[in-house]
């Protein structure tokens, strides 16, 4: 049976994923907070890790997929299970939210390392297409270019550290990486350190020899053990997409969110668009209800993840550069409006944070004059067309991009 642990993180990232039925703010950085509609990912706050009573578990069915967050049947050996692992027909092992393990299995069912990847939080995700971007350098290049997206909701630099360790470990890095930093990236990780690292993937993944912190002790490096040697424990809540190997069906890599969104096998996300009015609707109510959100800040923490990051993806031989990617127009003049200079603070800390840790930098801005309706998907979030345009001006128009991810590819 899973432990309260276990229980604990399922419970929020079923709240997370649930396209209808949990309720949750979002959050600068597409994460949530306590009201309005949850985001893939979805919270886990000091409230979800405490034991939840048996009766508000519900499993997920996303389409015609596995059912995330089921306990694995009784029935099951270690033998099949280690069978299934063996073959690749499940995921390493569970994770923190259905959006997040589709993307790494999509990434593992690639027919050899992409070219490039981008790495990021919500914003690229849904803000940078791969497949524009691939077509983009393969005019450059004259040869064709591979492109993923391996940004995940809520991301911050933790997170993206250990996509970078998944995919050294399945062999999928690629040549050059793109580090996309969005206007939060470099403030804390807690999403990070208080749920991700404490998943069956993580612990597979990452291995157990972490730093102490609160929500690292012996209980929990027991627990990361089990997971590492005992295929039933580490599948405790991995039963729906046990099941679905066991029935000869293919692993998932691809997912339907919800009506009108959805998350490619290349990564990317996407969701319905807005009108310029609606967007510009969505940013006021934000700024009245919530206030000012404080100016970008950088943590040191932040700055040590993000350096490891690019260490471990140079020790590979990847080329390593960085970028930005910015909210919306109408809700950077909002926050203008209310915080004097915000935008040159926002730059200013995703410089301060590429130099720290070493990596050639590419600002960017504001979108360009093509945002307008149908661009966002919301205030932060870019919507199809807006990725695709974006997309189009990090090649075009963001002077030394394209050349340096050209140099990193040759």
């Amino acid at each position: 049976m899973p432990t309260t642990r276990r229980r604990a993180v399922a419970l929020a990232a079923l709240c997370g994923v649930l396209a209808a039925g949990c309720q949750g703010g979002q959050r600068e950085d597409g994460g949530t907070t306590s009201t309005g509609p949850a985001s893939p990912e979805g919270p886990v706050t000091s409230q979800t890790r405490s034991p939840a009573p048996e009766q508000t578990y519900r499993p997920v069915r996303f389409d015609d997929g596995p059912v995330f967050n089921e306990p694995l049947s009784d029935d099951v050996t270690a033998t099949q299970l280690q069978r299934l692992v063996d073959e690749e027909r499940v995921p390493v092992a569970p994770t923190h939210g259905g959006a997040f393990e589709t993307m790494t299995n999509s990434l593992r069912a690639l027919d050899k390392a992409p070219d490039v990847m981008i790495f990021g939080d919500s914003m690229t995700q849904q803000g940078i297409d791969p497949e524009v971007l691939g077509e983009q350098l393969a005019e450059r290049t004259g040869s064709p270019v591979s492109v993923f997206n391996a940004a995940s909701s809520r991301a911050r630099w933790g997170v993206n550290r250990m996509v970078a360790r998944y995919a050294r470990s399945v062999d999928r890095l690629p040549r050059v990486a793109v580090l996309s930093i969005s206007t939060r990236a470099a403030e804390d990780d807690g999403f990070y350190t208080s749920t991700v690292q404490r998943t069956p993937f993580s612990h597979v993944v990452e291995g157990c020899d972490r730093p102490s912190s609160p929500v690292w002790d012996a209980a929990e490096r027991a627990d990361c053990e089990a997971d590492r040697t005992d295929l039933r424990h580490r599948f405790a809540l991995g039963g729906g997409q046990v099941r679905r190997a066991l029935e000869g069906r293919p692993l998932q890599t691809t997912l339907q969110i919800a009506p009108g969104s959805r998350l490619r096998a290349d990564g990317m996300i996407e969701h319905p668009s807005m009108t310029r009015a609606e967007v510009e609707q969505r940013s006021r109510t934000r700024l009245a209800e919530r206030g000012f959100p404080g100016f970008p800040t950088i943590l040191q923490s932040s700055i040590d993840e993000y350096t490891e990051l690019v260490d471990l993806l140079e020790a590979e031989g990847v080329t390593v550069i960085s970028t930005e990617i910015p909210y919306s127009p109408a809700h950077q003049a909002g926050l203008e409006r209310i915080g004097r200079d915000y935008d040159a603070k926002r730059q200013k800390a995703a410089a301060r944070l590429a130099r720290e840790g070493g990596t050639q930098h590419f600002p960017v801005a504001s979108y360009g004059d093509w945002w307008g309706d149908g661009s966002s998907r919301d205030e932060i979030h870019l919507a199809p067309q807006g990725a695709a345009d974006f997309t189009e001006q990090l090649v075009d128009d963001t002077p030394g991009l394209a050349d340096a991810i050209e140099a990193g590819l040759r």
